[in-house]
C-alpha cells in the first residue's frame, strides 16, 4: 500500500490530494482527502476549502496569509480536525508536483534533486505563471515531509514525440540550437483522456487518429497519432495557439514590434497584456469566466457575443491545423473546464465540422465520460473529464515500483 500526494501549484491557485494505491487501477480513483487554496491576488485573501472521503468539509477565509503559508495551513488538515485522514505526516510515502515547463531535458517524469530544482528555476522565464509557483511547492513539500521522494511531472513531456517540422519556428536555425522550440503545454490531461479514452471505447487506440481539445483557463489541442503528440496549439511557453482566459493566444509579432517601437510599451508592460490582458477579459472588459461570457452573450450583450463569436473562430481554425497534421480525424475528444461543462461550446465546434460528418446526439452531449456522438457519426466525440493529479499519482506509482 502506497499513500501519494499530489500538489499542483499554480499563479491563482492550489490543489492538493492523497492518493492510496494498492496496484495499479483501471479506472480512476477518488482521493482519500483533497484541499484547495484560490486567491485572485497576492493581496487578496486566500480561500480553503478542504474534503476528505469520509465526507468532511472545511471552508476557511486565511487572512493576511502568503500563498506558502497558506499551503501549510492546508496540509495541517491531512492529520488534523474532522477532514484529518492519517496520524502522522510519515504515512505520506511520496510526493507528485505538476510542473509545467520541463524544456528540452525533461522527457519523462524524475524524481527531484537539487540539479532538477535548478533546472526548473532556470525554465522559469518561459513558464512565469506557473514554474516559480511549482518550486514553491516543492521546497515547502521537503520542508513539511524531510526525506520524502518527491517527483517532478512535466506538461511538456508528452510532446517530445514532435517532428522537427512541428517543432522547429522558421526563425535563424541557430534560435533553435538555442533552445528557442515549440514544446506543447497540458501533456499530462492529453495523456490522461488518452488512456481513458481506450477504457471508455473497450479498445486500443494506437492506430486512430486523436484530436483533444483541452479547454480550459489556459487552454490547447493536441493531435495523437500511432499514440504519440505529433502535433499541439501551445509551443515555446503557455502563450501561443488558441484563445484563453486572460491570455491571448497567438498573434502577429509585428503588432508588439509596433506597440514597442512607436508606441514605447516596455517589454514587462507587453508581457502583462497577453498574460494577464488579453483573452475572454481583455475583448469583452467584463469576465475571464466563460460562464459569464456565455451567460451574457445569451441575454444580448454586444461584447460578450464578440468575444464568444472570437473565441470559437480561433478554435475552430486550430481545430482545422490539428486535423490537417492527422490527415483526419477518428476520435475528438473535449476535456477542461470549458470543454467538460459547456455542452454550447461543443455542439458549436462539432455544427462547425459537421462536413466532416460529425452528429451529436443531443441526449448525451452533458454525461462526462462516454461518447457523445450520434451512431451514424464519422467521428465519434467523447467528453472526457480530465484528472492530471490522479494521472500524476500513477506516474509516481509506476515510477516507485
Amino acid at each position: 500500500m502506497m499513500k501519494i500526494l499530489v500538489l499542483n501549484c499554480g499563479s491563482s491557485t492550489v490543489k492538493c490530494q492523497l492518493y492510496e494505491f494498492q496496484q495499479l487501477p483501471d479506472d480512476p480513483m477518488l482521493p482519500l482527502w483533497e484541499g484547495q487554496l484560490e486567491w485572485k491576488s497576492s493581496s487578496d485573501d486566500i480561500n480553503l476549502k478542504v474534503t476528505s472521503y469520509n465526507g468532511a468539509s472545511v471552508t476557511q477565509k486565511l487572512r493576511k496569509k502568503s500563498p506558502d503559508s497558506a499551503i501549510k495551513t492546508m496540509i495541517e488538515y491531512l492529520q488534523n480536525g474532522s477532514t484529518a485522514v492519517i496520524s502522522s505526516f510519515d504515512e505520506i510515502d511520496m510526493i507528485g508536483h505538476r510542473i509545467v515547463h520541463g524544456g528540452k531535458e525533461f522527457q519523462e517524469s524524475v524524481f527531484i534533486n537539487q540539479i532538477v530544482k535548478d533546472k526548473i528555476h532556470e525554465l522559469s522565464e518561459l513558464a512565469p505563471l506557473h514554474n516559480p509557483a511549482g518550486l514553491v511547492g516543492i521546497e515547502i513539500m521537503e520542508k513539511l515531509f524531510p526525506n520524502k521522494p518527491q517527483m517532478a511531472v512535466f506538461d511538456t513531456a508528452f510532446h517530445h514525440t514532435l517532428s522537427d517540422a512541428a517543432k522547429i519556428y522558421p526563425l535563424p536555425y541557430k534560435r533553435y540550437e538555442e533552445g528557442i522550440q515549440r514544446f506543447g503545454f497540458h501533456g499530462i490531461s492529453f495523456q490522461y483522456c488518452y488512456s481513458r479514452a481506450e477504457k471508455v471505447l473497450n479498445e486500443k487506440l494506437s492506430h486512430a487518429k486523436i484530436l483533444i481539445c483541452h479547454l480550459g483557463s489556459g487552454a490547447s489541442l493536441c493531435a495523437i497519432k500511432n499514440g504519440k503528440s505529433i502535433d499541439t496549439t501551445m509551443g515555446f511557453a503557455p502563450l501561443e495557439g488558441l484563445m484563453m482566459d486572460t491570455r491571448s493566444g497567438s498573434v502577429d509579432p509585428s503588432i508588439l514590434l509596433y506597440l514597442m517601437m512607436k508606441k514605447n510599451r516596455t517589454a514587462e508592460e507587453l508581457y502583462t497584456e497577453l498574460y494577464k490582458k488579453s483573452g475572454l477579459l481583455g475583448i469583452s472588459d467584463i469576465s475571464s469566466d466563460m460562464r459569464d461570457i456565455l451567460e451574457l452573450a445569451h441575454a444580448g450583450n454586444e461584447r460578450a457575443e464578440l468575444t464568444l463569436n472570437i473565441y470559437l473562430h480561433r478554435l475552430n481554425a486550430c481545430i482545422g491545423s490539428m486535423s490537417a497534421s492527422l490527415q483526419g480525424i477518428d476520435l475528438l475528444i473535449f476535456t477542461a473546464g470549458i470543454g467538460e461543462n459547456s455542452p454550447f461550446i461543443r455542439k458549436k465546434v462539432c455544427d462547425n465540422f459537421s462536413f466532416l460528418n460529425i452528429k451529436l446526439n443531443d441526449n448525451l452531449n452533458s454525461k462526462e465520460d462516454t461518447v457523445l456522438s450520434a451512431d451514424n457519426s464519422k467521428v465519434r466525440v467523447l467528453l472526457i473529464h480530465t484528472q492530471e493529479a490522479f494521472q500524476i499519482a500513477k506516474d509516481c506509482w509506476q515510477k516507485s515500483r
